[in-house]
């Protein structure tokens, strides 16, 4: 349904639809505003093994909660979600995923592995920057759109086989945060979701005065420093919350397999 309805907003908008030209057609039904407390956030779905879960950032939930409550926006209106959370081996990778009772969207992007996508190549993230979307309610009570943006994967780091980070040359915002990072695999026209969008890396940016603006010798002022978006996009692979998801099902899987003593 979300599909169909996004599909007649663009028409009705004026924007050309050709099906699977959008870099984002299916996944945008798949991308969901969440909000913790005061914060808001981004989630998305995938499916592993016929499962579904919602993936998003561990920073907005409370610290090392076991079963964790969200609000998230569906049918027009904020509505409370619990589950289980699961999370990668390694804490670096800030991510979880919420198993569900329920499907939240009919189908899900599949995901990658990370030496599927090429450096250089174009990659796309979704999400509520502020919590700001592209259209709210209309008198066709059209679901609400997530924003996309474009970047290139620039680096890879592999150092730590547990926590592989994606590295985006992109502007991200605040809200983007728990988006997916999606990319076209080469020769495909489908697209996969690579990786889960954690932040941004910080710039330290020094305070001048206005008459300094000039002078790139001119001192901080009074040892000031703004934080600047550095145009870097940090993300982690998805691999690590499917390891995580398969792991938690074979542990539960085991335990129901144990004789009662």
């Amino acid at each position: 349904m979300r599909r169909i309805l996004l599909v007649l907003f663009l028409a009705l908008s004026g924007v050309s639809v050709v099906l699977g030209q959008l870099p984002d057609n299916e996944i945008l039904t798949q991308v969901f505003r969440i909000r913790i407390g005061e914060e808001f956030g981004t989630a998305f779905t995938i499916d592993v093994d016929s499962q579904q879960y919602l993936v998003t950032v561990d920073h907005l939930l409370p610290a090392g909660c076991p079963k964790c409550t969200l609000e998230i926006w569906l049918d027009n209106a904020w509505q409370s979600l619990t589950g289980r959370a699961i999370r990668p081996k390694s804490s670096d990778v800030a991510a979880v995923a919420i198993a569900l009772n329920a499907k939240l969207s009919p189908d899900s992007t599949p995901w990658s592995a990370v030496d599927e996508i090429e450096l250089a190549q174009q990659v796309y993230f979704i999400g509520f920057p502020f919590g700001l979307r592209t259209a709210e309610n209309t008198g066709a009570q059209i679901s609400e759109i997530p924003f996309v943006k474009a970047g290139i994967l620039s680096a890879v780091d592999s150092r730590n086989p547990r926590a592989v980070i994606l590295f985006v040359d992109g502007h991200n915002n605040p809200g983007f945060s728990g988006g997916p990072v999606v990319f076209y695999p080469q020769g495909e026209a489908e697209p996969r979701i690579a990786g889960v969008l954690i932040g941004y890396r910080w710039d330290a940016l020094p305070v001048v005065k206005r008459e300094d603006l000039r002078d790139p010798s001119a001192e901080t002022f009074k040892d000031l420093c703004a934080r600047g978006n550095s145009g870097i996009v940090v993300a982690f692979s998805i691999e690590h919350l499917v390891d995580a998801i398969r792991q938690s099902a074979s542990n539960a899987h085991e335990q129901r397999q144990d004789p009662i003593e």
